[in-house]
């Protein structure tokens, strides 16, 4: 099935990722890692604001009762940001985060906790995936390592209970579940939910059907898994590397959609346009998403 599409944004993106969508404002905000930039677009005025960051940000979010500030996993670890201001409160550094490691993909969850995943970025350094998985960054602003041996973290959601939580390793092509304790925002054993093959599968967001969207690397499409792991949907991009996916809107049916270009050959560029853009579709009829958590800080 084709996607509708109704907008591209051109930013050029190296990496655009970890598009999330602010209600309160009713605004998209998207990052691209390597180029050091965060990005924030009005719906449906289409103001465009880029905002350089300090480092590579991988992966943010909202918190609740701050609107000056988003909580950040930078390449190094985990800090308050402003990003009208530029100003940084680093809040928990793991030591993990050296050598050919960055922190990767995340969201925060429905008890208010902010998780990122970790990823090796030099395969061939010799680096255990022992010590990369994802880290839970607490309401008191320190982070602590579950679910490791996966290589790239990616696509964290949740079910619309908040009861199980969703994510996958990328290069192994695997999506997991595992139930989610929000009491003390713990990972039961993780199991297979599913298999992706033509692509790995990147970020991911769940609806309020409890379907899993994952954006499929190298696969140019949105697939669309039902609770059981069985595919519902595959809906078709005209790019090769649909990262992140967010819904959005007023009514929370629209998709948002962040693409990347790193890698591509200039024929591929060429072939594929909309590269580097972030997507906005019309999500199938019917199909509503849930909305955005925020990072519940103590005070």
């Amino acid at each position: 099935m084709s996607a509708e599409i109704l907008e591209t944004i051109d930013t050029g993106a190296i990496l655009g990722e970890g598009v999330v969508w602010n209600a309160q404002t009713q605004t998209v905000w998207w990052t691209d890692i390597q180029a050091r930039r965060l990005y924030a677009l009005t719906w449906p005025g289409l103001a465009l604001t880029m905002y350089e960051t300090p480092e590579r940000l991988c992966s943010f979010g909202f918190i609740e009762g701050d609107d000056d500030r988003i909580v950040a996993a930078f390449e190094t670890g985990f800090a308050l940001f402003s990003p009208h201001t530029g100003d940084v409160s680093w809040l928990d550094k793991p030591a993990q985060l050296t050598r050919g490691r960055r922190l990767n993909d995340g969201r925060i969850g429905p008890d208010g906790r902010f998780w990122a995943g970790s990823m090796i970025e030099k395969p061939d350094a010799g680096l255990s995936t022992d010590d990369t998985g994802f880290y839970c960054l607490d309401t008191d602003g320190k982070a602590r390592l579950e679910q490791p041996g996966l290589e790239i973290s990616n696509g964290l959601c949740w079910s619309p209970d908040g009861t199980r939580v969703y994510f996958s390793d990328s290069p192994a092509g695997e999506i997991y579940t595992a139930a989610y304790n929000g009491q003390d925002g713990r990972f039961g054993p993780r199991k297979p939910f599913a298999t992706v093959k033509g692509g790995g599968p990147d970020g991911a967001i769940t609806d309020t059907d409890g379907h899993v969207w994952s954006a499929i690397w190298g696969g140019n499409r949105l697939t669309r898994f039902s609770p059981e792991g069985d595919i519902s949907l595959d809906l078709e991009l005209p790019v090769p590397q649909p990262t992140c996916p967010v819904f959005g809107g007023e009514d929370l049916d629209l998709i948002f959609v962040t693409t990347a270009t790193e890698g591509l050959s200039d024929d591929t560029l060429e072939a594929s346009p909309v590269s580097g853009r972030l997507i906005i579709l019309e999500a199938p009829e019917g199909v509503t998403g849930l909305p955005g958590y925020r990072y519940r800080m103590d005070r």
